[in-house]
């Protein structure tokens, strides 16, 4: 049984949203601390907008996209590619975890 038999992709697709929002948030705080910058150059440029720009650029260009792959999730190459995004936010969702003791060090100081 395929994993988009046991959970509906509609679950799939929320998930990425939700977790692109979390992936959003750790990335402003990163940058704000000086501890990273944006790698890609796109949400660089939205970086420089100031904060609600990036955010408003970020979220609608990942919607968009889980919206053109949920439309066409009949379609097998799209039912895996939000899986698969799924599961790499999934993964960048426990690297910044692990760094939350040394982001809330780093606020005490």
């Amino acid at each position: 049984m395929s994993l988009s038999r046991r959970v509906p992709l509609t679950m799939i697709a929320g998930a990425i949203l939700v977790l692109n929002l979390i992936d959003a948030v750790f990335t402003l705080i990163y940058v704000h601390l000086g501890l990273a910058v944006e790698g890609n150059p796109l949400m660089g440029q939205a970086l420089t907008r100031g904060p609600v720009g990036f955010m408003l650029v970020k979220l609608a260009l990942v919607s968009m996209g889980v919206l053109v792959l949920f439309r066409l999730r009949r379609r097998r190459a799209a039912s895996v590619a939000l899986v698969a995004s799924a599961i790499a936010y999934s993964s960048l969702l426990v690297y910044h975890l692990t760094s939350v003791p040394a982001l809330v060090e780093l606020a005490r100081s």
